[in-house]
Formats: C-alpha cells, structure tokens, sequence
C-alpha cells in the first residue's frame, strides 16, 4: 500500500526545497523546474529514500550533501546527462518517476518525511527490529539485575561467615543457588 501524496504537497515542497538550497547541479536544478511546470509529471512523481532497480529515478543533491549532484536512473543505467532524464520524462509524462534529495536535515524535516513513501514491508520490518531490540534489552537487563543482586548476597555471605552467622550463612546459600538457577 503506497501513501498518496497530492501533487500541491509536492509541488509546495520542490518550490522551498529550490528556494532554500543551492543545488550541487544546474541540471538538477533545470530538471526540477521542468517537473514544476508539468503538473501531469509531478502527479506521477514519488520521493524515497532508496535507489529502486528497474525504476526511473532522479537524484538531485543540494551543496550541503556528500552525494552526487545529479543522476538519472533508468533500466540499470545512470547517467549525469540531463538531456536523457528530460528526454524520458517528455516521452513518457505518466510514467512512474522515483525521487531522491539529499540534503543537510531532511530526516528532521516534517515536510520531507510527509512525502517520503514508505511501503509495507519497510514498516513491518522496522516494527520487528524495534521487537527484537525491546527483548533484547529486557534480557540484558535482567541479566544485570540478577549479576547485581548475586554479588550483592556473596557480600552477605562473607559478612554472615565474619560474624559466625550460620542460619542466616544456610539461607543466603540457598538464596544464591536459586538465583543461580534461574539465570
């Protein structure tokens, strides 16, 4: 299931994105501005965060990212020439076109995130490794709890047998032999 973005959302961001940057590329710039003016392009325009193989996708990088400037993706080929990305874009208006920005704070960015498609399968797997972390972290810390509370009693120990202690000595045995048991 894909997330439905109008195209006045993305248009409204493009037009900040462009005031707010200075692109690595002129072309990507030029590139943006052609997707602005064709309204039945940007319909068909979808930001992602990932290089999908066998889509058509744009990259376009503002001078505060260590990425390229400009690329264009296509049946398994890149290139950095405009004219091919403008090209495919004429020929095939209602085609499905990916889009990459990079910029500096674009995951801080609530405008960028509202766009960002997101599919299913990304969602149930960062909800599993979010799971997976949870249970990992209540072991870990039962884990130390139960190392804290050992020591602890060891150290009851040697004061019950300095003071000479034994039922109380019988006891904290008994203690650590369950804990013991249980971790």
């Amino acid at each position: 299931m894909k997330k439905w973005v109008s195209a006045i959302a993305k248009r409204n961001f493009l037009q900040w994105f462009l005031q707010e940057h200075r692109l690595k590329s002129t072309d990507g710039r030029r590139l943006l501005e052609f997707i602005l003016n064709k309204p039945h392009i940007l319909e068909h325009i979808s930001f992602t965060e990932k290089l999908k193989p066998n889509e058509k996708t744009i990259i376009i990088s503002s001078m505060n990212s260590d990425q390229i400037g400009f690329a264009f993706h296509y049946n398994q080929y890149k290139t950095t020439d405009i004219s091919r990305a403008l090209s495919e874009l004429s020929s095939n208006p209602s085609g499905k076109v990916n889009l990459i920005l990079h910029f500096y704070g674009k995951m801080l960015n609530h405008r960028y995130l509202q766009l960002i498609e997101t599919s299913v399968s990304d969602n149930i797997k960062q909800y599993e490794r979010y799971e997976r972390q949870s249970k990992e972290t209540d072991t870990v810390i039962t884990q130390a709890m139960l190392a804290k509370e050992k020591e602890h009693i060891k150290k009851q120990i040697d004061d019950a047998l300095d003071q000479r202690d034994e039922q109380l000595f019988k006891k904290l045995v008994a203690r650590l032999h369950e804990l013991d048991k249980q971790g």
